[in-house]
């Protein structure tokens, strides 16, 4: 099930289906819009992960003596339903938050996409339960998603102080909107956005919340400086985010991101010397809040990386391309923005290798362009691209590129096929004279 975002007539967007598939691939000038359709995106999911979604089009029976409520089709039509009237009369509101000043919008609202016979069931399970004396009644709730195909995991969470008062139906659904919400991750996905000035939020964040100045910053960088004053590292980090957290060492810093106390070190892997972070080169700078996104205690399954390129030079901006598909193969949600044409062509060849690995893997080919396995997307995660195009009347168009897969081509930049244009006939020119 895909979540998409629709606007119209947002700030200078004219209109936009963003599909919030698993990794997000936003390209375009300067000054598009593309910063602001992330973090609205982010300030939406924040806005709805508390939505009281309704039961009342669920459909409940017995078995076995479980409890057992259903949200199909009718389910997810009422949810979307409500949800939209909602966005609609809470959107200038909802706005202002996200953006911390009046920002104007025809129209925001959410859509449900899902197969034909897609369903959730929730078993619900009572049981008694001693502690120091006192007998206590608990539910345990197992929400399955239901899907041709494939055997997806159950999500499962227990509640310790229930009253047999309370709307186990109202408990159940909202399960299943969280999963929703969440992209089929977690029942309590994190998120977290990185904004394109991440060298100097990281050196002065202290000093924001020293003199409560937040008035004039957006909900989503706002979160990430808290995330900054309140980051510590877990250190038993599962095996997938552990996995993440090498590859970023190795391929990337070239070391590692230590946390000491209140203070960041770097500490170089060639030489194992240690030093504050305000003196390490703004490419570690850039880098050091994807590895804390990766070893916080709470887990991060939505990352936003605004300019993704930032200091980065070509070659490790191939290497972040890597890692991203990684992060987007080990269940992670990745939206990002860029403007660079060494990204978007390192992208467009990993997904182009991906397609063809759906036929069959070619591992030698793998091995001579120093690639594996793991670097292309697997089967059943899906990427969506869409490029920002700046119109004469000052407004943005929002495009949807769609992958050419015969013959084998990828996607095709614009933006970035003009400027090459330019740049060889530019070359030719001097060289004809």
């Amino acid at each position: 099930m895909v979540l998409h975002v629709i606007l119209k007539n947002f700030a200078r967007v004219k209109e936009a289906d963003i599909a919030l598939n698993n990794l997000v691939f936003f390209v375009g000038n300067n000054n598009s819009g593309k910063t602001m359709v992330m973090q609205l995106i982010y300030g939406i999911r924040k806005e709805l992960e508390l939505f009281p979604v309704s039961g009342e089009k669920a459909r409940t029976s017995e078995l076995n003596g479980q409890f057992l409520v259903r949200c199909d089709r009718e389910w997810f039509e009422e949810a979307q339903s409500r949800i939209n009237s909602y966005l609609d009369q809470n959107k200038s509101r909802i706005l202002t938050e996200i953006f911390g000043t009046s920002i104007s919008a025809d129209e925001i609202r959410i859509s449900l996409e899902y197969e034909r016979a897609e369903y959730f069931v929730t078993s619900i399970s009572e049981y008694q339960s001693r502690d120091f004396a006192e007998q206590t009644t608990k539910l345990l709730l197992e929400t399955r998603q239901y899907k041709k195909d494939k055997d997806l995991p159950p999500f499962c969470r227990q509640i310790t102080d229930w009253n047999q008062g309370d709307d186990v139906e109202r408990e159940a659904v909202k399960d299943v909107w969280k999963i929703i919400l969440s992209g089929e991750t977690s029942l309590n996905a994190g998120q977290l956005f990185l904004p394109a000035s991440r060298s100097g939020l990281q050196l002065l964040y202290r000093h924001y919340f020293a003199q409560e100045s937040g008035s004039s910053l957006a909900a989503p960088v706002k979160d990430f400086l808290r995330f900054l004053q309140l980051y510590s590292q877990d250190n038993r980090l599962d095996e997938a985010r552990a996995d993440l957290l090498e590859f970023g060492e190795v391929h990337l810093l070239q070391g590692k991101v230590l946390q000491t106390g209140d203070e960041t070190l770097y500490m170089e892997a060639q030489s194992g010397k240690s030093f504050p972070l305000y003196i390490a080169s703004s490419m570690i700078h850039e880098l050091t809040p994807f590895m804390k996104a990766l070893s916080a205690p709470r887990r991060i399954d939505w990352l936003y990386c605004d300019e993704v390129e930032n200091s980065l030079h070509p070659l490790l901006q191939r290497e972040m391309a890597r890692w991203l598909i990684r992060m987007a193969n080990a269940g992670m949600h990745v939206v990002i923005s860029s403007h660079s044409d060494t990204m978007a062509s390192r992208f467009n060849n990993l997904f182009m290798l991906s397609q063809m690995d759906k036929r069959n893997t070619d591992y030698k080919m793998l091995s001579e362009l120093g690639l594996k396995d793991a670097d292309l997307l697997c089967p059943d995660v899906e990427a969506a691209v869409y490029e920002f195009h700046n119109e004469n009347n000052g407004s943005t168009t929002v495009k949807k590129l769609e992958f050419i897969d015969y013959p084998l081509m990828g996607y095709e930049f614009q933006l970035f096929s003009k400027n090459l244009d330019k740049l060889y006939d530019e070359a030719e020119r001097i060289t004809r004279h």
